[in-house]
């Protein structure tokens, strides 16, 4: 089976568990718990984007141009660099946790082993991934989320009462499995090569504006939510979790974009312009085909939906309705986005999420004063159409990236 199928594999059974989890915990712990949950997670993912900014987007990029024979070195000081993050990230969410939420000890504990499995596993993924090590890829991921919907399954079909420190527990030890056998597969091999500081000289004319760009552009996708939550009732925060959750089985294909395609654009750029352009206008139409049919069926079933994971907030189904809108903007926007991240510099990239998070902080009180939930979505639309028609203008300027739709 072609490779590419094996990453999309990988990035739904990811996607879908995540899914299948949000469900669980909205379902089975109440909208209160879930919106407890959603902020922990809300975290990580800053965690994550700051990682992606410094270790793994770069080396998205980066390890085309790495000799074969010095790739285990690479592969050893970028785990290593990692590692360090790590130790970092538990620091920072000890002090946050504390700070914040002081009563928490026992969800932070279990948030702690949850962090250090889930970040130290989005690296190892995406280095397998990149070096085309897709089925080993699926493998580390199938252990990791199996494990995890078997517990929670068991806990949902036995009537049990979970909790939310047993949640995060159950999240992160049913990732240790899968790092012992990602792991080793990624430390094989002679460790001559280029050291710590070579890799981040390799890594810093991208990170140094993936950076404050995945601090922007995780800000553009929560502002709105954090708002939200400051100035309107927990259900409406709620069902705006639950949107997110619904429409987050589409992320599949922008992740495997992501990890997967994103690495070929730019080893097809460096052989061929023409080669490079076809490759960019076939994920156009593949995106937009595989997306058509089930947007359209997410927007007629929406209520029945809503109804089904929380009953009583039915009559919010309407937000779903503009998150597929929403989805098929971001569809439009994102082979733009994939050719900015080719640029020799990643300022584009960072400008345009600057742009569009000041969007967001200027229109969010009128569009949560007029609309509430739907004007958060609104919000998110016009954050896109800021964000495509800014890198529009700058791919313009550059005539080997020209037409990122044909």
């Amino acid at each position: 089976m072609p490779a590419r199928y094996w990453a999309l594999a990988d990035q739904a059974l990811v996607s879908g568990t995540t899914f299948l989890t949000n469900l669980f915990v909205a379902r089975g712990l109440g909208l209160s718990i879930f919106g407890e949950f959603s902020a922990w997670q809300m975290g990580l993912l800053l965690l994550l984007a700051v990682q992606g900014a410094l270790i793994t987007q770069p080396m998205q990029v980066v390890l085309a141009t790495v000799p074969a024979a010095h790739r285990p070195a690479y592969r050893r000081t970028l785990l290593g660099l990692q590692a360090a993050f790590g130790v970092g990230a538990a620091g920072l969410t000890v002090g946050a946790g504390l700070l914040l939420r002081p009563q928490a000890g026992a969800v932070l504990v279990a948030f702690l082993v949850y962090l250090g499995a889930a970040t130290l596993q989005d690296t190892v993924r995406k280095l397998l991934l990149a070096e085309d090590r897709v089925p080993l890829a699926l493998l580390t991921d199938a252990v990791s989320c199996g494990g995890q919907l078997v517990v929670l399954l068991g806990w949902a079909a036995t009537g049990r009462a979970a909790t939310l420190p047993a949640v995060f527990w159950v999240m992160g030890l049913t990732t240790l499995p899968a790092l012992a056998l990602g792991l080793p597969a990624l430390l094989r091999g002679p460790a001559a090569g280029p050291g710590w500081r070579a890799v981040v000289r390799q890594h810093w004319p991208q990170a140094r504006w993936l950076l404050p760009t995945a601090l922007l552009q995780w800000s553009s996708g929560n502002v709105l939510l954090v708002l939200a939550g400051l100035s309107t009732p927990l259900a409406t925060l709620g069902i705006l979790r639950l949107a997110q959750t619904i429409m987050g089985l589409f992320n599949v294909g922008l992740q495997a974009a992501e990890n997967y395609v994103l690495p070929r654009l730019s080893q097809s750029r460096q052989r061929s312009e023409a080669e490079f352009r076809r490759q960019r206008a076939r994920l156009t139409r593949l995106m937009l085909g595989l997306a058509a049919g089930p947007l359209l069926a997410l927007a007629l079933l929406a209520e029945p939906l809503v109804r089904w994971v929380q009953s009583q907030e039915a009559a919010h189904s309407s937000v779903l309705r503009w998150c597929c809108l929403l989805y098929v903007v971001i569809l439009l926007v994102y082979p733009l986005r994939l050719t900015v991240r080719l640029l020799p510099s990643a300022r584009p990239y960072f400008v345009g999420y600057a742009l569009s998070i000041g969007f967001s902080v200027l229109s969010a009180r009128w569009l949560l004063t007029h609309y509430q939930a739907t004007g958060v979505v609104l919000g998110w639309i016009g954050a896109q159409l800021v964000l495509g028609l800014y890198w529009s203008l700058i791919l313009s300027r550059r005539p080997s990236f020209q037409h990122p739709h044909g």
